[in-house]
């Protein structure tokens, strides 16, 4: 069985949680208000900034031109691609270019800063495995719901443009890439044991992140 395979095999409840968490459910649907979507976007965005980051501390980390490739690209994709899209719909109410560390979640924190500690202690595998929840979960959610959404339920949705973006041909290229960059990789046990901590973790934060998008809240009480 093929590492990511191994990964999700080992995490299937918390994974299944983020995938189809209720947030997940709503937006499908096109039930999901959009005072929420517009607090995840915002999220989102300062999210992507600290995610692209992650990035570049993965190609300080990669052993060589192949691994240091990889992360540009991927870190490049980010900041011209996703970061460009939401700031698109952040046009409709929010000013993308003036968010600051004072409008970021505690849940934003918890997660970016987890994973930049992952780079700054761990291997390149160790970060790779930390990126992959968010960069491959959100293809196969992108996936799941066009294919579930007529082409006339899709063309009337409020969330379409989101939708578009991550079932796009584009997208899901990118996230087999990384899907199959990371299966590339064979490790022993103790190894796997330590990378799947890393990713039960940033699954769960993954969900975590969902939830705080429907409870409109930047910090925890």
């Amino acid at each position: 069985m093929k590492l990511f395979q191994r990964l999700l095999k080992e995490n299937a409840k918390v994974w299944d949680e983020y995938l189809h968490h209720s947030f997940v459910k709503e937006l499908e649907k096109g039930t999901l208000k959009e005072e929420n979507f517009l607090f995840y976007l915002k999220q989102d965005y300062i999210y992507l900034i600290n995610y692209a980051k992650c990035y570049a501390l993965l190609a300080l980390n990669a052993n060589n031109a192949k691994e240091l490739r990889f992360a540009m690209k991927f870190q490049n994709y980010i900041v011209e691609g996703e970061l460009e899209l939401h700031k698109s719909i952040l046009k409709l109410g929010i000013d993308a270019d003036k968010l600051c560390v004072k409008d970021e979640s505690i849940v934003n924190i918890a997660y970016t800063r987890y994973m930049l500690s992952v780079g700054q202690s761990g291997d390149f595998l160790d970060m790779l495995v930390a990126l992959s929840a968010c960069a491959i979960g959100y293809g196969y959610i992108g996936a799941e719901i066009k294919q579930r959404l007529s082409k006339d339920e899709l063309e009337k949705h409020p969330y379409k443009e989101w939708i578009l973006t991550y079932s796009g041909e584009v997208f899901q290229a990118e996230i087999k890439e990384f899907e199959d960059f990371l299966n590339s990789y064979e490790v022993d046990e103790n190894k796997f044991k330590k990378l799947s901590e890393i990713f039960h973790t940033v699954v769960r934060l993954e969900r975590e992140f969902w939830q705080h998008g429907l409870n409109l809240k930047l910090d925890l009480y």
